[in-house]
């Protein structure tokens, strides 16, 4: 199965529109949204309408008591975590408490005093959250996982193939997962909605079967 990936729509209708199409035209068979869909009722109303998977961001937690009845049902029980097969999708890291498995027990978590930048640490800026992020895909078995939150397209690829060696690079670009490897990825699938490495929207494609990673531009 091919997966379209986004993040961090940020209230932008449109450019959800211009991602949707272009995975489409990609031969996308489902969509996995990684949160921070805004506070536009309607798009989480489209996202729904199209069976979408999501993960919740820190935009879902903050703003779940705002949102309509119907659409904070779906949306409060939106997991931090999305395991498919090999990889797992979140919104910032794979490295997520017990206690905030959901939109609604993350807001009730968070209500004792968290503070945002550690439920939701930026990996790309973060070296400590970097590497517990790894040893969370070590934990759950996983080769990659997938995430937003940055608004940057960047993978870090730790290499343990003899010598160990840790890489980044930018998107767009391809890369295939090797999962049966002891290479671990972390894949920011970038902005989909409100980019900071560039005008050109963000998402990434990956396809199940063969493990390749496509980090589009549009």
């Amino acid at each position: 199965m091919r997966f379209a990936i986004f993040s961090d729509l940020h209230d932008n209708g449109p450019a959800l529109t211009r991602v949707l199409r272009d995975a489409e035209r990609q031969q996308a068979d489902a969509w996995i949204c990684l949160g921070d869909v805004g506070h536009n009722p309607a798009l989480y109303r489209e996202l729904q309408g199209r069976c979408s998977r999501c993960t919740f961001g820190n935009w879902e937690v903050s703003g779940l008591r705002r949102l309509p009845a119907d659409v904070a049902t779906w949306v409060r029980d939106w997991p931090a975590r999305l395991p498919l097969g090999q990889v797992v999708c979140c919104h910032a890291t794979p490295d997520m408490p017990e206690e905030a498995t959901t939109t609604a027990a993350a807001a009730r978590y968070m209500a004792g005093g968290v503070g945002w930048s550690q439920l939701f640490p930026r990996l790309h800026r973060d070296e400590e959250a970097r590497w517990r992020a790894f040893a969370a895909l070590e934990e759950g078995g996983w080769c990659a996982a997938f995430h937003g939150h940055t608004h940057i397209q960047q993978a870090w690829i730790w290499e343990r193939n003899g010598r160990q060696r840790l890489r980044s690079i930018a998107g767009p670009a391809e890369l295939t997962l090797d999962a049966q490897g002891p290479t671990r990825y972390l894949i920011g699938v970038g902005s989909a909605g409100q980019p900071q490495d560039g005008p050109q929207l963000r998402y990434a494609l990956y396809d199940d079967e063969s493990g390749l990673v496509l980090l589009r531009s549009l």
